[in-house]
């Protein structure tokens, strides 16, 4: 049986097309589209561009590094709390690097906290911030209020956010609040 004559050419031949082949297949798979990735911090700045007039008639364009900072609410902060059946209270809301947090809340007519709470926090893209704590209900209906709030940094020094109370009393009863919390860093 006569052999096959070979379209491709010689080895030669038939390697650069493997090589061409090949090199066409990575181009394609750089530029092929990339799935999105979760951001978890918020983006860098587009850095600026600025115009330096060299000659008349003539200008360069260089770029200018900015630096972009992600909100943290790590620090000590004035807070006001409004829940939906109680009047407004202030304290002192404590949001530590290791994610944890500390809340001393409504003073009592000694001065000190009625209220201490401790809980987790976490920040998100865009200075969002969500966190939790938990506090004993002191008074004549006893029990534990379970807290969660998300909120947005408006600026590097205050916080508004809103959530739920969830108050689980010794006695078998439960309710929930709506709660408002507002801040405003002290330290």
């Amino acid at each position: 049986m006569p052999k096959k004559q070979s379209t491709t050419g010689g080895p030669t031949a038939r390697r650069a097309v493997g090589v061409a082949l090949a090199a066409g297949f990575l181009t394609l798979a750089v530029a092929a589209p990339q799935p999105a990735l979760a951001l978890t911090a918020e983006p860098a700045a587009t850095p600026a561009k600025t115009a330096t007039a060299t000659a008349p008639g003539t200008a360069t364009t260089a770029t200018t590094a900015t630096a972009t900072t992600v909100p943290s609410p790590v620090g000590t902060w004035s807070v006001t709390t409004q829940e939906s059946d109680h009047p407004a209270s202030t304290g002192t809301l404590f949001f530590y690097a290791d994610h944890t947090l500390r809340l001393e809340a409504h003073p009592g007519p000694d001065g000190k906290p009625v209220f201490i709470g401790t809980g987790a926090w976490q920040s998100g893209y865009g200075g969002t911030l969500h966190y939790a704590f938990t506090h004993p209900l002191p008074g004549t209906r006893t029990g534990t209020a379970y807290v969660a709030l998300d909120g947005v940094l408006t600026s590097p020094t205050a916080f508004s956010a809103r959530g739920l109370t969830k108050r689980v009393y010794d006695d078998g009863g439960t309710e929930t609040v709506t709660i408002v919390m507002t801040g405003t860093k002290t330290a």
